[in-house]
């Protein structure tokens, strides 16, 4: 069974519960980022974690048997004051030094974490993995190449790489960085609850699938211990829809005192109606038996919200 694994993009919202999903697990972990001042690593040093400050076209040499590629950039061509050719260079030259890395070092498995924002564009409600891309946004056009890449290193050239598409995610340890300046909507209401005392809910009845960041740590765990794979696609979704108001109760409730403001659309209109995106994940659950999903409730809330204050106490 692997037991050693790198982890890119480590300091990151994603990465950094990933690494402590692995950790937990029992492996033996080298987190790999430019810096970490995520205050997840503010705990004493631990003997299976290694920090490895560097970028992904620089890693030094570091023996493993998997490789977990989470370092990504999620801002707009705008928002890094670049073209959109440059935007789509900073996700694509990581990850195709990152597979001749995994080559290098003869790592058995690579696993890349995609997006569900290569359905961006996509009209239909309920999304398999084989159901074809249509992104819009260069994010997204970066992901269905990743994607679309893996999968050719896969079929064509026999190696044990794999991407994993999440959809949207809440959690502790998420904060604004240059890579990813846009924070979730659930911290975007814990910021404005922790600021301001209160809750604007534009959108009340609008549902999402709302999952878990630490779920998706064990959701790889789960894949880093299966001795095969069937697919280079997986998606990594609770199917828990949960409407925005809803989520403003729940955080109500978990901190209590916060005032909400809520504006209500007219009925039949489309906030009013919206429908939610469904992400199926049963070939996760055919070939690693995970479907521990947790479901979301004030206690998630309040630990995703403590670690938010904490962040802001500490800029």
């Amino acid at each position: 069974m692997l037991r050693q694994v790198i982890i890119t993009g480590a300091n990151g919202f994603v990465g950094s519960n990933i690494v402590a999903a692995c950790l937990a697990a029992g492996f033996d972990v080298a987190a790999v980022d430019l810096s970490f001042d995520n205050p997840a690593y503010a705990q004493p040093a631990l003997e299976n974690l290694r920090l490895i400050e560097s970028d992904c076209v620089n890693m030094p040499p570091v023996t493993a048997d998997a490789l977990i590629h989470a370092a990504f950039v999620t801002a707009t061509p705008e928002e890094r004051g670049e073209s959109p050719e440059l935007n789509l260079r900073a996700n694509l030259e990581p990850l195709l030094a990152v597979l001749e890395y995994a080559q290098r070092q003869r790592i058995a498995r690579v696993i890349c974490v995609s997006s569900a924002a290569v359905h961006s564009g996509t009209t239909d409600t309920l999304v398999y993995e084989s159901l074809a891309p249509r992104p819009l946004g260069v994010y997204g056009v970066a992901k269905t190449l990743m994607e679309h890449t893996v999968e050719t290193m896969r079929q064509v050239h026999g190696r044990d790489c794999l991407c994993v598409r999440p959809g949207s995610i809440y959690g502790p340890f998420e904060f604004i960085r240059s890579t990813r300046p846009r924070l979730s909507a659930i911290a975007r209401m814990m910021q404005s609850a922790l600021v301001a005392g209160e809750i604007y809910v534009d959108r009340p009845q609008e549902r999402i699938e709302w999952t878990f960041a630490p779920d998706i740590g064990r959701a790889l765990v789960a894949l880093l211990k299966s001795d095969s794979l069937n697919y280079a696609l997986y998606q990594l979704a609770s199917g828990e829809h949960v409407s925005n108001l809803a989520v403003a109760r729940m955080i109500q409730r978990a901190l209590p005192g916060l005032t909400l403001r809520v504006n209500q659309p007219e009925a039949g209109s489309a906030q009013a109606d919206g429908r939610p995106r469904i992400l199926d994940t049963e070939r996760l659950r055919q070939d690693t038996g995970f479907r521990d999903w947790t479901k979301m409730s004030p206690a998630t809330l309040k630990r995703t919200c403590d670690s938010i204050a904490r962040a802001l106490g500490d800029a």
